[in-house]
């Protein structure tokens, strides 16, 4: 995930579900059972934290929402893709604590530690993707 696909993936849920507006889906209604839960395996946030410093170096975590508009954030493969949207998600980012504030590193593929970006995404998010159900 690039910065600007960031900026966009944050935007659709400050503009929608941040305020209280339901997400859309694919046909264009209101999506009435919003994310339980999203995944991210270990290679990912280790990844992550090795892009930052080992003493303040940690994951800010974006809240965010598919449309039609970054779809292309859900891999292609991914069964049930078009049930992404409308729904919040979530993109990790590799970032550092300063004393005047939390900073994102923002290494993007171009300029990035082994060719990964420092920004994440793509993740399993429950519903559509509940394997197993939600058991808690």
């Amino acid at each position: 995930m690039t910065r600007e696909e960031l900026k966009n993936f944050v935007s659709v849920y400050n503009k929608s579900v941040r305020k209280g507006i339901k997400g859309k889906d694919k046909e264009g209604q209101d999506v009435e059972e919003q994310t339980s839960w999203a995944f991210f395996d270990r290679e990912v946030i280790e990844r992550l934290l090795a892009m930052t410093d080992p003493k303040i170096g940690g994951i800010k975590i974006y809240f965010g929402q598919y449309d039609t508009g970054n779809l292309n954030l859900v891999p292609e493969d991914r069964e049930d893709r078009e049930e992404y949207i409308g729904r919040v998600s979530l993109a990790l980012s590799a970032a550092n604590k300063e004393k005047d504030g939390v900073f994102d590193v923002f290494k993007n593929d171009s300029d990035a530690e082994n060719g990964y970006s420092s920004i994440q995404n793509g993740t399993g998010i429950c519903p559509p993707y509940c394997r197993p159900p939600i058991n808690i």
